[in-house]
């Protein structure tokens, strides 16, 4: 399934992507979205469910739903005084 990718400048110097229409995402694409390591991200996303396609204590590929980003995101955000 492709995601529509739409590039957001707003006076930015770095444009940054926005996906919609996403149902999952991946560790990368959270990075990448949130502007912070893959590490950070794996702190942020621990103890929230995550779908795992690799075998019990073996790497793999690994997808965020986007509710639970959605969640996180609403959380992190805070009215600017």
């Amino acid at each position: 399934m492709q995601a529509q990718l739409q590039i957001e400048t707003k006076g930015r110097a770095n444009p940054r992507p926005v996906l919609h229409a996403q149902p999952f995402f991946s560790i990368a694409d959270l990075a990448e979205r949130w502007r912070c390591s893959r590490g950070t991200v794996y702190n942020v996303l621990r103890g929230q469910p995550v779908l795992d396609f690799a075998r019990a204590g073996h790497k793999g590929k690994k997808l965020v739903p986007a509710e639970v980003v959605r969640e996180i995101e609403a959380g992190k955000m805070r009215v600017w005084r």
